[in-house]
């Protein structure tokens, strides 16, 4: 998403900076071709469906036990269009959702999120992730269900609010991404509360929930709560982690703008936006600590706050970054990460296995190659021009592991072989 201007300070290069950058060379360095001998593949963004559009589209989803529609949310208008994912040439476009509650419709708030229940096909229930127009600024999760009279629409009425964020301040960082995992729990990613710097200090107060990502059972709701906590939450599971909020499942997270399950391993990767000179991307576990606000990418962030890390985790710094001002190591910059998808179709072949990510403002694309628990390459996949530039929003996989790519230009785009 678009980067709204932040008054908090640049984070300063220490000690501390320089011992990150030295163990973690190589996600920080995001490395090229040349350096691990590895023909990076490259890719084109064509159109994929040509004759549709939308307006400010942030998600695409679709129910994995029927694949022959694909749903599109407009933030803004806080709409939710169908259409069927073949032919590709189709023109086709059903309302399926107006979202009939009042929200904000700041730069970064809106209808943010959908995801289709795994058994929906069975139950016809699907939830969405949105700023709420309450008392005070709230991020709600509700579930709807599909009309019983019509499948291509959904029920407007059979709104009930699963979770309800606390109060918050400020219109940015608000994550936005709700996903089911391969686990059948819904994970939810919020900001650190928003402004710059975090003001809160959110980041390391697994108490609340800002800042994090979430995991809560939809299925088997407990006590007042219309969820349930998975058994193996963290602060079920460890004495180390028993005093964080039972809901939260990693911390010391910036604002994820974008998250990912692995299809083939169930690993969970993050792209996370960051203050005023990094971007950074996530492997992300069960009870990890992710190093905001005390770092921002592999460096130290403000130390003069003395802000205390959480005791349960070792922060764990990212995998890659990349940075807002171009240098001659690293003239590959951009301002706002789009987390993406590891990538596991048949029409790259060179490309599989790699992570996939992007910038909204630059509209760059790279790829990140991880194996034995470590990044084993990477770099830039995309030659990108005034004609390719995108305002790449999201990335989104097709049931066959192809990635489709939504922007700001209202298209659905798709990452294909770069044309020799």
């Amino acid at each position: 998403m678009q980067r709204l201007p932040e008054t908090s300070s640049f984070p300063a290069r220490g000690a501390l900076a320089a011992a990150l950058a030295t163990c973690f060379a190589l996600g920080s360095a995001a490395p090229r071709a040349g350096a691990q001998d590895v023909v990076l593949p490259q890719v084109a963004t064509p159109v994929a469906y040509p004759n549709l559009k939308f307006d400010r589209p942030v998600a695409l989803a679709y129910p994995k036990d029927d694949t022959s529609r694909y749903f599109v949310v407009e933030q803004h208008q806080a709409k939710i269009w169908s259409f069927p994912s073949s032919p590709r040439d189709t023109s086709e476009k059903k309302l399926f959702l107006q979202l009939p509650d009042e929200m904000n419709r700041g730069n970064e708030e809106g209808l943010l999120g959908m995801a289709f229940h795994p058994k929906y096909k069975e139950n016809g229930q699907f939830f969405v992730y949105y700023s709420a127009k309450d008392d005070q600024r709230r991020s709600v999760v509700s579930r709807f269900n599909v009309s019983s009279d019509d499948p291509t629409k959904a029920d407007p009425t059979s709104e009930k609010r699963i979770w309800v964020s606390d109060v918050d301040k400020w219109e940015n960082h608000n994550g936005g991404t709700i996903l089911f995992g391969p686990d059948g729990f819904l994970y939810i990613t919020l900001g650190d509360g928003g402004a710059g710097g975090d003001p809160l200090n959110t980041g390391q107060n697994p108490k609340d929930w800002f800042g994090s990502i979430l995991r809560i059972d939809v299925d088997h709701p407990a006590g007042d709560a219309a969820y349930g906590i998975p058994a193996d939450n963290p602060a079920l599971r460890s004495k180390a982690h028993a005093h964080w909020a039972p809901e939260v499942y990693a911390i010391g997270l910036r604002n994820v703008w974008k998250f990912s399950f692995d299809r083939q391993t169930g690993d969970l990767w993050a792209g996370d936006v960051g203050q005023n000179l990094f971007e950074y991307v996530h492997k992300i576990d069960n009870g990890g600590n992710y190093g905001w606000s005390i770092r921002e990418g592999f460096h130290a962030f403000e130390p003069q706050r003395r802000q205390k890390a959480d005791t349960a985790a070792k922060m764990t710094p990212p995998l890659a970054e990349y940075p807002h001002k171009p240098t001659a190591e690293r003239p590959d910059s951009g301002l706002s990460i789009t987390g993406g998808y590891v990538y596991r179709g048949e029409a790259i072949p060179a490309l599989k296995g790699w992570y996939v990510y992007g910038d909204y403002d630059s509209g760059r694309i790279w790829g990140l190659k991880y194996e034995g628990g470590k990044v084993a390459a990477g770099g830039e996949l995309l030659k990108v021009t005034p004609q390719t530039k995108l305002n790449i929003t999201s990335f989104d996989e097709t049931p066959e592991g192809e990635l489709l790519i939504l922007a700001f230009d209202g298209r659905i785009h798709e990452l294909a072989p770069a044309s020799k």
